[in-house]
């Protein structure tokens, strides 16, 4: 779902990490500078391991411990979002600039199918509302299997999956 992000919306993103670490007396360095860049060329969901290595193939060095540190500040000023896929790894998808989205996990194959539905939004807006809590974000994840497991499961075994026609019916 992520999208190629502009040279003016790169500069914004620059701007913003740059104020944020200056607010709490961390400099802007080349190799932070590096880090944003990358994450923010990388429209899929990565780990930090691989961040690495995909610096160091394209030659660009940049401490490993730099990683580790730059991303959660990348989190914290909210250009990137830190997500878990049930399976204990941490992974980081950049979201500036981009519309929210939740994600669906196949328990099988490990895909990740990325949605937005104005419908979980309405949801948070009237539980928020409910519980008087003033929501910032949410995190919703369903878990199951995609349809390409489902179909290549033997036909015994196969997981009951309703269509729009099998679906139980309001009154």
């Amino acid at each position: 779902m992520a999208k190629q992000l502009t040279d003016e919306t790169i500069a914004t993103a620059e701007n913003l990490f740059r104020e944020y670490l200056r607010d709490r007396g961390l400099k802007y360095t080349h190799e932070r500078k590096t880090v944003l860049r990358e994450v923010l060329g990388n429209p899929d969901h990565f780990e930090a391991e691989q961040l690495l290595v995909d610096l160091r193939q394209a030659g660009r060095r940049v401490a490993k411990a730099t990683i580790y540190r730059t991303l959660p500040l990348l989190v914290n000023c909210g250009i990137l979002k830190q997500v878990q896929f049930g399976d204990k790894l941490t992974r980081y998808e950049h979201t500036f600039g981009q519309n929210a989205h939740d994600h669906m996990v196949c328990g099988h194959c490990h895909k990740i199918i990325e949605f937005s539905s104005e419908d979980v939004v309405r949801l948070r807006t009237v539980l928020a509302s409910r519980f008087r809590f003033h929501a910032l974000s949410h995190r919703f994840q369903i878990s199951g299997l995609c349809w390409e497991c489902v179909q290549a499961a033997p036909a015994g075994e196969r997981p009951f999956v309703p269509t729009d026609d099998a679906a139980p019916r309001r009154r």
